[in-house]
């Protein structure tokens, strides 16, 4: 009868709904914009910031989280701000609220690959830094000391579990705690605070789960070629090796240039 001809309907349009998405991302993988185009043509997304940010947080296991990462970081002036505006919104989606800072950071993280340009980086961890001072007052005095803060765990995790440096080279926690001097509205964050975030970075390092599947493969197989801390294959290891050279470049350039320079304005005596 009719209920029978009905749930045949439903199925056959349930299927074609999961096709469809499933080609969607499918495209996105390869081409955002172009997987975006498809998925709003069949009327599965609006072609709005918030839709679009709602998409890549129920999808993040199936999405390529290096794409998520690149779409998200780029330019204001790519598609008119559209990609800032999408991860403006997945960001206010996000709840920070009574986290500490680095687990903050962690649960930021594990839905897109941060990208290896320094810019885009600082574009991401800006806008979350607002967010996590917003949810959690007590926390900073401003939310730029978030920002240098969450800029300098982002380093200090390259920096203590990328294989390419030399144990000998690695940072310590006296030289994190010199690295992060000054940045609390002149004054410094509290010694066993940075110490703690420390520990935790070196204990437990910030991967995706991709990563730690793919690792522990690799180690069942006994490759000795450690993985690089935001790489996950040879082709993609190439892509990011400019990325440690880059960050700690433009790292530099930014903590003594734009971080300093208001900072130091601060300090400098009235008149």
């Amino acid at each position: 009868g009719g209920g029978h001809a009905d749930a045949v309907e439903a199925f056959d349009r349930k299927q074609r709904v999961q096709n469809e998405r499933q080609r969607g991302i499918l495209q996105f993988n390869l081409k955002p914009s172009k997987g975006i185009q498809f998925l709003v043509d069949k009327g599965h997304l609006k072609h709005e910031p918030k839709d679009v940010a709602a998409f890549l947080h129920q999808f993040s296991d199936q999405l390529d989280k290096t794409v998520i990462g690149d779409f998200m970081g780029k330019e204001k002036e790519y598609k008119d701000g559209f990609c800032v505006k999408v991860l403006h919104e997945y960001i206010d989606m996000m709840d920070f609220e009574s986290m500490l800072f680095d687990e903050a950071i962690r649960h930021f993280l594990s839905g897109f690959r941060l990208p290896g340009e320094a810019q885009k980086i600082d574009r991401m961890m800006e806008k979350f830094a607002e967010r996590y001072c917003i949810q959690n007052k007590q926390v900073f005095p401003s939310a730029d000391t978030a920002f240098v803060l969450a800029f300098a765990i982002i380093m200090l995790q390259t920096d203590l579990h990328n294989p390419n440096i030399k144990e000998e080279r690695r940072m310590t926690k006296q030289s994190f705690r010199r690295q992060n001097a000054g940045i609390s509205n002149g004054g410094n964050l509290e010694d066993e605070y940075l110490d703690a975030i420390y520990d935790r970075i070196k204990a437990n390092p910030i991967s995706l789960k991709e990563d730690e599947t793919l690792r522990a493969r690799q180690q069942q197989k006994e490759i000795s070629d450690a993985l690089s801390v935001f790489g996950s294959n040879p082709a993609e290891r190439r892509r990011r090796e400019t990325f440690l050279a880059e960050l700690a470049q433009e790292g530099e350039n930014l903590f003594q240039l734009t971080r300093q320079a208001p900072l130091a304005s601060a300090l400098a005596p009235d008149g």
